[in-house]
């Protein structure tokens, strides 16, 4: 038990020594000279990003016959509008493989300030296409963390948790689709 607590110790002081070394800047300077050092904050990549989405797609039931079969697996595309580095809006698309399933989503996201580690809480909404049902409207709560990391942080990696519930839902849940994906996208 001891070489844990060692071991995970030594994992924060390495994760935590990026921030301890970074000087806090002044803001006594000429109008705009304080980007980037603690002062006024600007957005680090720019307005827009692009991710690329994949992961595991679990269906609550099994879908019906006639329904595409595969690896209970998605990809997807995820467009974001960035109004600051704590909001998004996000236009998203995905495929599960299991099902069949296609979904088209818009909605914001909110992020924690946080740099380079931030986390993030949204909800979207949009349409959920099932090719034994047919087209549904939906609604995809998101939870997850995300990394700003290469030249200008424009490069972002993350990881996240959303369930997919069209409505009207059934009582016990079966047309659930839980998914557990990372992304690696681009900010612009």
């Amino acid at each position: 038990m001891k070489r844990h607590a060692t071991l995970w110790g030594a994992v924060t002081l390495l994760a935590a020594m990026p921030a301890l070394a970074q000087d806090r800047g002044r803001t006594d300077g000429p109008e705009g000279s304080e980007y980037g050092k603690g002062g006024y904050e600007d957005l680090h990549g720019g307005r827009f990003s692009l991710e690329f989405n994949w992961g595991a797609a679990i269906n609550a039931e099994e879908p019906p016959r006639g329904a595409p079969e595969g690896p209970p697996l998605f990809l997807g595309l995820t467009a974001s509008l960035w109004g600051d580095d704590w909001y998004q809006l996000d236009f998203s698309g995905s495929y599960v493989l299991d099902g069949g399933r296609l979904n088209l989503m818009v909605g914001p996201r909110f992020r924690t300030y946080g740099y380079p580690l931030s986390f993030h809480l949204g909800l979207r909404a949009g349409a959920i296409y099932m090719p034994e049902i047919g087209t549904r409207f939906g609604l995809s709560p998101i939870v997850g963390a995300d990394v700003l990391v290469g030249s200008g942080d424009s490069l972002l990696l993350g990881l996240s948790y959303s369930p997919d519930i069209p409505l009207p839902t059934n009582i016990d849940g079966g047309d659930i689709t839980h998914r557990l994906f990372m992304s690696v996208g681009y900010r612009f």
